[in-house]
């Protein structure tokens, strides 16, 4: 093997170990709620879940950025995210609201920064091979549907042993994560600031028209995400799907022919293109929803396929496109705002909007119809043909995207030294 492939291989496996840990407990969660009597607590754990997001990511990419070599900070997170979660199992059984609440939140503190340090990772070993990436992260998926199979055919989509379940992956991969090649901090050299706890470098990318337009529609988009993520597991078994995680993979098979097709999409349609697709997908997939209310079952299967394409075409670009935005010192701090925008901000927003429609209009009600579910995705494609149209008359077709070779620089520089023009 030589010491490229040896490369990839190991960048695939810290993918395959990141997503096994993710895709254990985040799909069904909901339903876990449901199932034991803490249904009205979905809302608010996503909501959490997303202040976490916000809190956490943009605070540990300055430290990886300046102090600490990020493989360790990826493991040392891992691994006291899996402590925290072997005392999710007894919270939840014991119908211990707050408890459960703040257990959650205190693992999500740990957990939500380690979905943007692996890209970071592996942009910074990749250098200027960004075509690899996507294969690299098609592993990721590929583990995401082992651990929607495992839940699944077990019989754990609905039981709290999910979060035992995780805290081992967790642990493996906090401690593979010391053998990660080492990635230094990109700024040890550069005075640290109290601004930079709070990334606030990748901040100047907001004086760029396609950033601060494709940050904006992330931030519309994430509402139907949120809405899917938290109550996607929870309609399919309303709607007589069995084995609900197993279920779900289907998304994420689909999202594997999808991200090993991106490539191809990307040079023949360009970012912008491919974003736009990613967009419409989103349209498309709240309409089916809504056409499952007295429509055929297979419908389901066909919304959860569609994850695959509503995924890779808008989420997984747009952290490609902004990686070729910035300068080497920057790139753990860009990711970490891509995240904190979408996942952090967008998402807790769509959480809470999410989780007062449910409360409001189903709750715990043991008659709930399909039907009652449909203001909930009137809501998500509305918001969907906002971020499309927002999107297609703002974001500029860009111009061939450059890499920029400039070192580390201070936050008070002007924008031009931290990224290249879209």
């Amino acid at each position: 093997m030589d010491k490229r492939t040896g490369l990839y291989s190991r960048l695939g496996l810290m993918m395959v170990l990141e997503f096994l840990v993710f895709g254990s407990w985040y799909p069904t969660i909901g339903l876990v709620l449901s199932r034991n009597g803490l249904g009205d607590l979905i809302g608010l754990v996503f909501v959490f879940s997303a202040v976490a997001a916000v809190i956490s990511p943009m605070f540990v990419g300055a430290l990886a950025d300046r102090f600490f070599p990020a493989q360790k900070v990826f493991g040392v997170l891992h691994l006291a995210g899996a402590a925290l979660l072997l005392f999710l199992p007894s919270a939840v059984r014991s119908g211990n609201d707050a408890l459960f609440l703040i257990l959650l939140f205190a693992f999500t503190l740990f957990f939500q920064p380690t979905q943007a340090m692996p890209n970071n990772i592996a942009f910074v070993h990749l250098g200027d091979r960004h075509h690899v990436f996507p294969y690299i992260r098609a592993l990721g998926t590929a583990s995401w549907i082992v651990a929607g199979l495992i839940v699944g055919q077990t019989g754990l989509s609905a039981s709290p042993v999910i979060f035992y379940l995780t805290a081992g992956w967790a642990v493996v991969l906090g401690v593979y994560s010391f053998t990660l090649p080492a990635t230094p901090p990109q700024q040890r050299d550069v005075k640290f600031k109290p601004g930079d706890f709070v990334g606030i470098g990748a901040f100047a990318l907001f004086r760029r028209r396609n950033f601060l337009v494709l940050m904006g529609c992330m931030l519309l988009i994430s509402v139907p995400i949120a809405i899917y993520n938290a109550y996607g597991s929870t309609y399919l078994s309303v709607a007589g799907i069995e084995n609900v995680a197993s279920v779900m993979s289907i998304g994420q098979a689909c999202e594997l022919v999808f991200i090993l097709v991106l490539p191809l999409m990307l040079r023949t349609m360009g970012y912008r293109g491919v974003l736009i697709t990613g967009l419409v997908c989103w349209i498309v997939r709240c309409g089916l929803f809504l056409a499952m209310d007295g429509g055929p079952h297979w419908l389901a299967f066909v919304v959860v396929g569609m994850h695959g394409a509503c995924n890779d075409f808008f989420m997984i670009t747009a952290c490609m496109y902004v990686d070729r935005m910035v300068s080497p010192a920057l790139k753990a701090q860009a990711q970490a705002l891509v995240f904190f925008m979408s996942i952090g901000v967008g998402q807790g927003i769509g959480a809470l909007i999410a989780g007062l429609i449910y409360n409001d209009v189903i709750g715990n009600s043991a008659v709930a119809s399909l039907g009652d579910w449909d203001t909930l995705w009137l809501v998500a494609g509305a918001v969907s043909v906002a971020a499309t149209a927002v999107f297609v008359a703002l974001f500029r077709k860009e111009t061939a995207v450059e890499e920029t070779t400039a070192g580390p620089t201070d936050a008070s520089r002007d924008a031009d030294a931290l990224a290249v023009q879209p």
